[in-house]
Order: structure tokens, then C-alpha cells, then sequence
């Protein structure tokens, strides 16, 4: 009749699918990070406290710097995880790792975003309102970030 595959495979047929599409699901949310963080840069750059701009400000300057070096690491293994791709090779391990990755960097940087901004982070005026509600989605569909940590840890399992 209509099936993919042999009977019984639909789950596994199902499963390697997402070894194709968490990497683009993983770009999306790099790209949502990397928005937040630029907001926030400039945002601090701007707004000035004692004389001086927050972006001078330890505490500020530390939780961007953080949020940086956190978003080039998931576009990095987003771009790892698309490379094996490339290579017609088996992405699950290095895929799920990128997903998780990117969707815990994204939240961070949107939520670190609207703190920057302070009151104004709640304001429509600003986008990084819209982008905190938007980052949440990533640790939600193509597995859950738990699911993700499940699969990495099993794909351990059989590696070593």
C-alpha cells in the first residue's frame, strides 16, 4: 500500500529524519541568539548609568561576552552537524548536539537581552521581547532539549 519503508521501520524512518533537520532548526535559533546579543550590544552602548555606558559595566560586559562565545559555539557545531550531512554520513550525535546547543544559547541570549534592556526588555517599542517569546519554540520541537541529552548520551553509549 502507501509506507515508506519495510513495515514495521515507520518510527525508525521517522527518527532519521530529524538527523536532516535539526541542523537548519539549530541555524534558526544561532540566528535568533546572535539578533538578541546584537540588540543587546547596542542597546548597552546607548543606555548610560553613572556616567558612563552599561556596556562598560563589568557585570554587563560579562553576561555579553558569555552570550557570545556560547553562540559561536552552536553555530559551530551547527555547521559541524550540516557538514556530515554533506558527507553522507550518519549527523545524529553531532546534530542533536548543535540542536541543544543552539536552543540553550538562544534562550540565554534573549533572556540576558531583556535584562540588558531592563523595564524597556518588555516593551513592543523593542524587539527583544518578541525574540525571548520566539527562542522558546527551539528547546521545544525536533526534541525537546532532555530528548536531546537522551540521544547524545546513548549515542556515547555505542561510541566508546
Amino acid at each position: 500500500a502507501n509506507r515508506l519503508g519495510a513495515e514495521g521501520q515507520g518510527f525508525k524512518i521517522a527518527m532519521g529524519a530529524f538527523d536532516r533537520t535539526r541542523p537548519p532548526v539549530a541555524a534558526g535559533a544561532v540566528g535568533v541568539a546572535q539578533r538578541a546579543l546584537e540588540e543587546a550590544i547596542k542597546y548597552a552602548k546607548e543606555r548610560k548609568t553613572m556616567g558612563k555606558p552599561i556596556i562598560e559595566h563589568q557585570a554587563i560586559a560579562f553576561m555579553l561576552a558569555e552570550n557570545a562565545a556560547n553562540i559561536e559555539a552552536a553555530r559551530l557545531m551547527t555547521l559541524r552537524s550540516a557538514w556530515e550531512v554533506d558527507q553522507g554520513r550518519r549527523n545524529t550525535y553531532y546534530a542533536s548536539i548543535a540542536k541543544m546547543l543552539a536552543s540553550e544559547a538562544c534562550m540565554k541570549a534573549t533572556t540576558d537581552a531583556v535584562q540588558v534592556f531592563g523595564g524597556a526588555g518588555f516593551n513592543t517599542e523593542y524587539p527583544v521581547e518578541k525574540l525571548m517569546r520566539d527562542a522558546k519554540i527551539f528547546s521545544l520541537y525536533e526534541g525537546t532539549t532532555q530528548i536531546q541529552q537522551l540521544i547524545i548520551s546513548r549515542e556515547l553509549a555505542h561510541k566508546y
